[in-house]
């Protein structure tokens, strides 16, 4: 359990997901200000608890440039309803 604990402190606190990152093709002149704060990274803990089963093995970092990728990947998992809270909190957080 503690390990968890290290792993959720890590990703919450410790790295500073709000810094902008690094243009891999290069400092784009004609990317605005309001375009970059769009693309700026964050990390919010969408559900905590107790499975009765383990959906996933070994921890991993996914990149899935598409929200139906991200779906089928949780879905391969028979985790799909994780998605879905989350694309659902990020729904209503751009509707504020």
């Amino acid at each position: 359990m503690a390990s968890h604990n290290k792993f959720k402190r890590l990703m919450l606190h410790r790295i500073k997901w709000d810094e902008q990152t690094s243009n891999t093709k290069g400092d784009d002149d004609e990317e605005s200000d309001e375009e970059a704060v769009k693309k700026a990274n964050k990390c919010v803990l969408v559900w905590e608890g107790t499975a009765k089963d383990r959906s996933f093995g070994d921890m991993k970092f996914k990149q899935c440039p598409t929200e139906n990728m991200a779906r089928e990947h949780f879905k391969k998992h028979g985790a799909e309803h994780y998605w879905d809270l989350a694309l659902s909190e990020s729904v209503l957080e751009s509707t504020d």
